[in-house]
């Protein structure tokens, strides 16, 4: 019963956001500034028809894989480093504030600068998220029960029973629950980055191409498509860290 209720209340408060959003383009009369709910359907339907999008979709999805994953071996390796020579977790203080502190637009930019077209969303995607998830790994890896450690020293666990039992799960679960949110970051991310790289055959691409044509309601089209997404994923991960932690 909990559960209907809060579906109902999820879709009134869509249609309610639906309504609202179809008046105040009736109020404002300009399709090019505001286009109504049925105009952004439309667009949305012949995107998704297009022969195009999954190739745009897919090209996308690589760069944020490919900015997460550089990332979190870069955090990871990092990291560890950072534990075991405590020297080199404080040369690295200064960095990580600065990559933390930093404009994604600066970062945007300087990269158009620096890399070819086709590299600037992913390279811009791990200057974001590195710090992030780095501060992340660390703080996971400091938490950790230091008494597990000493036992499995004492029995002689082997390292990679201890990676497997202790480490590995220690960290994830530092990391786990904001783990969407970082997903969601890297989206943004990667698309101001294929936005103001003009990159063909992404999502940024066509956002920035529809804009260059006044076609505000493929931008809105677009953008649903990534909220279904990202949406698909932090799901995914939800769910993942439920059977993961069922046991907590």
């Amino acid at each position: 019963m909990k559960r209907y209720l809060q579906l109902l209340t999820k879709g009134v408060s869509f249609l309610l956001f639906l309504l609202c959003w179809n008046e105040l383009s009736t109020i404002i009369n300009n399709k090019l500034l505001f286009p109504n709910v049925w105009d952004i359907f439309i667009s949305l339907k012949n995107i998704c028809r297009s022969d195009i999008f999954l190739k745009i979709v897919l090209n996308t999805l690589k760069k944020v894989g490919i900015s997460i994953s550089v990332s979190i071996l870069l955090a990871i390796l990092v990291a560890i480093l950072a534990y075991r020579y405590k020297y080199i977790k404080i040369l690295f203080v200064p960095y990580v504030a600065f990559l933390k502190s930093i404009p994604t637009i600066a970062v945007i930019i300087l990269v158009l600068i620096w890399a070819k077209t086709e590299y600037v969303a992913i390279i811009v995607g791990v200057v974001i998220l590195f710090p992030i998830l780095y501060d992340n790994i660390i703080s996971g890896i400091e938490r950790i029960n230091t008494n597990l450690i000493k036992m499995s020293q004492t029995f002689k666990v082997s390292l990679k029973e201890q990676l497997l039992n202790i480490y590995i799960p220690g960290v994830y679960f530092n990391i786990a629950g904001g783990l969407h949110s970082l997903i969601g970051l890297t989206f943004k991310v990667i698309i101001a980055g294929e936005v103001l790289a003009q990159e063909d055959n992404s999502i940024g691409g066509e956002i920035f191409l529809n804009k260059i044509y006044l076609e505000p309601s493929k931008i809105f089209a677009w953008v649903i498509v990534v909220i279904i997404i990202n949406f698909i994923i932090e799901q995914s991960i939800v769910k993942i860290n439920n059977r993961l932690f069922c046991w907590r």
